[in-house]
């Protein structure tokens, strides 16, 4: 076959480092020695202090991490609170825990062990040069990037490594049920055939009066949902790659150095087409065999040059290249580069087409080749690609200086948490104002990136602790190469609007609400005689993918049902939504693929895991001790 011959280079895929258990790992390898001296503790552990400083840092860092891993999936609203803390502060209980017990088995890692692990992550992997050294420069620029210098991520890998080293016995104590997998799996391949009989809200609205006393009454029980929005003045700097790009200068001669250093990036190389016949010697052969083998080639090479119009039946019938033979040994076009080099220079020396060589010698054996088809190579010109290169110079400029950019950004924010003035020294940025912003991303530009468009960087501006302490927040990266950062310089709290502002609003939620209950009322009755319902047509569900236009609690409540007497029917209350009488026909058993089984599997590990785990943290909690002092009740809500 073709690639019996063509060079190969195959990049191995090394498994990712993953940091283990994740929910242990909460804040970085700063983690308890940043904050030394902090008057107040929110926890002690074995002897160790944890700050009420150290959990707001890791708080910010795990609702960071959450919205980097699920972005708008996830309300930071809902995740900055006091009972978020909570669990924060278990998960780095969790940690020092881990910590103290690994100490106690006096466990170490080697620097070659750590050196290994970062080389198996993907991204540091790749930074290898074209001659097989390491791009020290490129490795020191991704972990700025990260927010951290080479020091502080070798001993953050090094820690979980030893983590890893106390819980890599847990994990493998665990026995799964393939039965319970097997029956998880099925449950999930299982279809179910209902019917619907839906009592819709908009179909009661013209029943609805209501008076201007039953507004007010539910204006005043719903005062929640008449409230202007919390706000806030705010002052933020954005460090950008298109900024600091836009401020370097690239010369024409720097330029045209760089398009004669690199000829072979702007040309096209030259391809031949070849078509031949394979006589395969194996690595092993014996003196004889390789004579034999050459013979026969020969033989065959004669035939053709006598006869070139025979050269594709010939290497259907003779060429020991399956990939090839059954075309009449045609390899296509290809470069010089991407054959072995004695199959290359017989190819690329012939001249004309319809030239026959051979027998040639390769590690693969004998090849007879002709010589089918000619592209020659091309130079692109200057002036053609001077722009681009021009681009090139200025971007890679800009990213390097990106790199020590980003780090001087995010300390200077760090280290001085009043002001901006750090960093429009050191950066030249200028320092922005906003007012009255809010919660809610605001439209950006086309092509444009504002950190008010990111709802990353508008979740950590009103998490707790940004507005009750109005210290600059940690460097956000809002795009790919740009970075933010912004402190509250005041805040309002959300507003109850008057009744009389918000009048219309308050009387069409009444009116929704009295309806969605007029909908279950009529859904509920209709359920007594349901012989007397009008159902829409048979729809399939199963569990594993949406339904449209089936709400879950529909496909929950038929999956919930007996299937033991069919037809059977149910009753779904869908909130806002009305109501919904459903009738389960029929139900299809389907079959358990093999990668069903397996994650039913895996998720049945990983539940188990998580319990021995959980038993073995509470062992230690009590080998070691843990007085838990932070008291959420305790924290005054953000105030302006």
């Amino acid at each position: 076959m073709l690639e019996s011959i063509r060079k190969h280079s195959k990049l191995m895929q090394i498994v990712l480092f993953v940091l283990i258990f994740p929910s242990f790992v909460l804040f970085g390898i700063q983690g308890y020695s940043s904050f030394e001296g902090s008057a107040d503790a929110a926890a002690k552990v074995g002897g160790q202090t944890i700050s009420m400083q150290q959990l707001d840092a890791a708080n910010r860092d795990e609702i960071a991490r959450l919205q980097s891993m699920l972005g708008s999936a996830v309300d930071i609203k809902q995740l900055d609170t006091p009972e978020q803390k909570l669990r924060t502060l278990d998960g780095m209980i969790r940690q020092t825990l881990l910590q103290l017990e690994a100490r106690r088995e006096h466990l170490e890692v080697t620097d070659a062990q750590v050196q290994q692990a970062i080389l198996q992550i993907p991204q540091i992997a790749a930074l290898r040069k074209p001659d097989g050294s390491f791009d020290v420069q490129a490795y020191r620029s991704l972990i700025a990037a990260q927010g951290m210098n080479t020091a502080q991520f070798e001993a953050q890998v090094r820690e979980q490594l030893i983590l890893q080293q106390v819980l890599s016995g847990l994990a493998g104590s665990v026995i799964d049920s393939q039965a319970l997998a097997t029956a998880a799996a099925k449950a999930a391949a299982q279809q179910r055939e209902v019917r619907l009989a839906l009592f819709k809200p908009a179909d009661y609205t013209a029943q609805v009066q209501v008076t201007p006393q039953e507004i007010e009454t539910f204006y005043k029980n719903n005062t929640a949902r008449f409230q202007k929005p919390e706000s806030a003045d705010i002052q933020y700097v954005v460090l950008s790659a298109a900024e600091v790009a836009a401020g370097i200068k690239v010369t024409a001669e720097q330029a045209k150095a760089f398009y004669d250093a690199n000829l072979s990036k702007f040309s096209t190389p030259a391809e031949r087409r070849a078509s031949h016949i394979l006589i395969a010697v194996p690595a092993d052969a014996t003196a004889a065999q390789q004579e034999q083998a050459k013979a026969r080639a020969e033989a065959i090479a004669k035939q053709v040059k006598a006869n070139p119009a025979e050269f594709a039946a010939l290497a259907r019938k003779d060429s020991q290249d399956p990939g090839s033979a059954e075309k009449g040994g045609d390899l296509g076009y290809f470069t010089a580069d991407s054959m072995v080099k004695p199959f290359a220079d017989a190819v690329f020396g012939m001249q004309k087409i319809g030239e026959i060589v051979g027998p040639i010698k390769t590690q693969f054996g004998y090849h007879i080749i002709e010589l089918t088809g000619i592209k020659p190579g091309a130079q692109q010109p200057f002036d053609a690609v001077k722009a681009s290169i021009e681009k090139q110079l200025q971007q890679e400029a800009a990213q390097k200086q990106m790199s020590a950019d980003v780090e001087a950004f995010t300390n200077a924010v760090f280290e001085h948490p009043d002001s901006f003035q750090a960093v429009e020294d050191k950066l030249h940025l200028k320092v922005q104002s906003a007012s009255n912003v809010t919660r809610t991303p605001q439209p950006a530009a086309p092509d444009a990136v504002s950190p008010l468009s990111s709802k990353a960087f508008l979740d950590a501006l009103f998490a707790e602790s940004s507005l009750r302490n109005k210290h600059n927040l940690q460097a956000i990266q809002i795009a790919p190469n740009v970075w933010a950062s912004a402190r509250v310089l005041s805040f309002s709290p959300a507003q109850t609007l008057p009744l009389a502002q918000v009048q219309t609003q308050a009387r069409q939620k009444l009116v929704d609400q009295k309806a969605a209950e007029l909908a279950r009322k009529a859904g509920e009755q209709a359920l007594k005689s349901p012989a007397t319902l009008t159902f829409g047509a048979p729809q399939m569900i199963n569990l594993t993918q949406p339904s449209p236009g089936v709400s879950p609690l529909i496909v929950s409540k038929a999956f919930g049902l007996s299937a033991s007497k069919l037809p059977a029917t149910a009753g779904v209350d869908l909130g806002a939504q009305g109501y919904a009488v459903l009738q389960l026909d029929k139900v299809i058993e389907g079959e358990a693929p093999a990668q069903l089984i397996s994650a039913a599997a895996n998720a049945e590990q990983q539940a188990l895991t998580q319990g021995v785990m959980n038993a073995y943290i509470e062992a230690l909690k009590k080998r070691f001790g843990v007085e838990i002092l932070y008291k959420p009740k305790a924290e005054p809500a953000a105030a302006g």
